[in-house]
C-alpha cells in the first residue's frame, strides 16, 4: 500500500483489511397530483465510502507511536491512496480514526476511515481538423477536463459543442498558440499567461458519463482533451 507516492513500510506498517464501499444515494423525483407520470430530476452522487485497518510494529510502543503519528500526518488533508488488492488510486478525506492496542507492546493496529472515489491515470483524445466526433468517456462519474486548442492558422469565434450545455467559443486565437482550459484549476491560459478574454463560456467543461458528441466549426484547429476516470 502507499499513501501519496509513499509504501506505508517506511512506517514499519501493513495494511490488513481495505473495505471499500460505494455511495448511498436515491433518486431525485416529484410527482404532482394529477400527473400522470413523476417529473425525474438529476440525481447526485455523493462520495463513497473505505475503512481501513493499518498494523504495526516496531521496538516498543513509544517507537511505534511515533511512526503512527508520522504515518497519520498524510491525512492533514485530501490524499492519494494505492490499496493493496485494488486497481486505480483512492482519493480519501478522513472522516475518523481510533487506535487499537495489542496484548504485545510492539503490535498495534490504526483502524481509519475515509469518504472518497477511485481515479485511474489521466487520458487524453486529440481530434486534429475534425468537424465532429464521438469518444466514449472512461468511469462513472463526471469528470472536469483539460481542453488544449492550437491554432493550425488564425482562429476567429472558434466554436466547440458537446462539453456541457453551452458552446465553448475561442474568440481568437493567433496560429501557432495554444488556448488551455483547465476545468480542474479553474484556468484558461496561453504560455501560462491568463486569456479568459479570449474565450467565451458560461461553464467550465465537464465530461458525463458515457458517450460524448463534440462539433468543432471549423479545420483549422486541432483539440486536446484530457481527463482523470472517476469511479462511483
Amino acid at each position: 500500500m502507499k499513501i501519496n507516492g509513499i509504501d506505508i513500510k517506511k512506517y514499519d506498517a501493513k495494511q490488513l483489511t481495505a473495505d471499500v464501499q460505494p455511495p448511498s444515494f436515491s433518486n431525485s423525483y416529484e410527482w404532482l397530483t394529477g400527473a400522470a407520470m413523476p417529473t425525474e430530476f438529476e440525481t447526485e452522487v455523493q462520495m463513497g465510502h473505505l475503512k481501513l485497518s493499518i498494523y504495526f510494529k516496531g521496538k516498543d510502543r513509544n517507537n511505534i507511536i511515533r511512526a503512527a503519528s508520522e504515518f497519520m500526518s498524510n491525512f492533514t488533508k485530501a490524499c492519494k491512496m494505492e490499496l493493496d488488492g485494488y486497481k486505480g488510486t483512492y482519493i480519501g478525506f478522513i472522516t475518523t480514526n481510533d487506535y487499537e492496542k495489542k496484548n504485545v507492546k510492539q503490535r498495534y493496529i490504526v483502524n481509519l476511515e475515509f469518504d472518497g472515489f477511485f481515479v485511474d491515470d489521466d487520458l487524453s483524445i486529440t481530434f486534429d481538423g475534425k468537424t465532429s466526433a464521438s469518444f466514449y468517456k472512461v468511469g462513472t462519474r463526471d469528470a472536469p477536463c483539460v481542453v488544449e486548442v492550437y491554432a493550425k492558422s488564425a482562429l476567429t469565434n472558434y466554436t466547440i459543442a458537446g462539453l456541457g450545455e453551452d458552446d465553448i467559443i475561442i474568440e481568437s486565437l493567433a496560429a501557432g498558440k495554444t488556448v488551455v482550459i483547465d476545468a480542474k484549476t479553474g484556468l484558461v491560459t496561453i504560455d501560462g499567461a491568463n486569456a479568459f478574454d479570449k474565450v467565451n463560456m458560461w461553464t467550465f467543461p465537464v465530461l458525463k458519463t458515457g458517450e460524448t458528441a463534440l462539433t468543432f466549426s471549423s479545420t483549422k484547429a486541432r483539440v486536446t482533451i484530457r481527463y482523470t476516470p472517476m469511479w462511483i
